[in-house]
């Protein structure tokens, strides 16, 4: 069932100057319910323009948006609720952390759905352990945590809210490998816990084949493809045309086939390259460990 639906939707920015750029042309997808979608382009395909229409950051100059049965412009007045239900975590949101400790810079969202105390504080400590975080640092200034540390805070500020969709832009950027398992990885968790719908932009090819169930690709303002990571990321034509590459591994599998390594076509992950690979060692040594 979709739970975000555009239909015909168009967007410009500088409208009537000589810096107009068309950002969305014409762009008409359904986005499923409960699972993770990745969003892939280039830079400048519409990405982040898009994902902005969706909790009424930006309006279309055209076209419809309908989040959960809801056409978002149909009540201007009302735009701001979508955000309790839509909620956005941009790229790098260490930034915009603001209060004296974890704990209120968590629970503000929360307060002012207007939940009691004792939700609020509930709230607060499942989203740090969605996020990987310690308890004990619910009492420190936000200010003096590391950079991970930071970018989750403000994951779990937007996880406490319990959005029905939750939008992450660039959520593991700059992040070591160890920071990016773990921030997906909670997100993962996070949406099946949740029931969440859960849609990440991202230029990484091996985070989207990792944690997403479908992918979106982009490319100069359209959408040119949507389907699951097999659809996607078997077709390297597409992918190319997009200014895209298939995940790392692959291109690896495939100098391996290249030299006589008898491997599938569908492997897109790293655990996926390794899971087969143990099984052809373990077959080649009689099936012991």
């Amino acid at each position: 069932m979709a739970i975000i639906e555009l239909n015909n939707v168009c967007f410009k920015y500088g409208k009537k100057t000589p810096y107009e750029i068309n950002a969305l042309d014409n762009v008409s997808l359904t986005i499923e319910e409960n699972v993770i979608t990745g969003l892939i382009g280039h830079t400048g395909s519409g990405k982040s323009t898009l994902v902005q229409m969706l909790n009424g950051l930006l309006k279309p100059d055209s076209g419809s948006v309908i989040v959960d049965g809801q056409r978002l412009w149909e009540k201007p007045k009302k735009i701001g609720n979508i955000r309790f239900k839509v909620g956005m975590v941009m790229q790098y949101p260490e930034y915009q952390l603001f209060a004296e400790t974890v704990r209120e810079d968590i629970a503000y969202g929360p307060k002012n759905m207007g939940l009691s105390p004792e939700e609020i504080e509930k709230r607060v400590a499942r989203s740090v352990e969605f996020c990987g975080l310690d308890q004990s640092i619910l009492d420190k200034s936000p200010f003096d945590l590391s950079g991970g540390q930071k970018r989750r805070v403000a994951l779990a500020g937007v996880m406490a809210m319990e959005p029905k969709i939750l939008i992450l832009d660039e959520p593991a950027a700059g992040l070591d490998p160890k920071g990016r398992r773990e921030i997906l990885g909670g997100i993962k968790k996070f949406k099946e816990e949740s029931g969440t719908s859960v849609i990440v932009v991202s230029h990484s090819m091996e985070d989207m084949a990792m944690y997403c169930d479908r992918v979106i690709v982009m490319s100069h303002s359209h959408v040119i493809a949507n389907g699951s990571c097999e659809e996607i990321f078997s077709n390297r034509e597409l992918l190319n045309n997009a200014g895209l590459d298939v995940p790392e591994i692959t291109n690896i599998v495939n100098s391996l086939k290249n030299i006589g390594t008898q491997l599938p076509d569908n492997i897109y992950t790293v655990d996926g390259a390794f899971n087969f690979l143990l099984q052809l060692y373990k077959q080649g040594k009689g099936g012991t460990q």
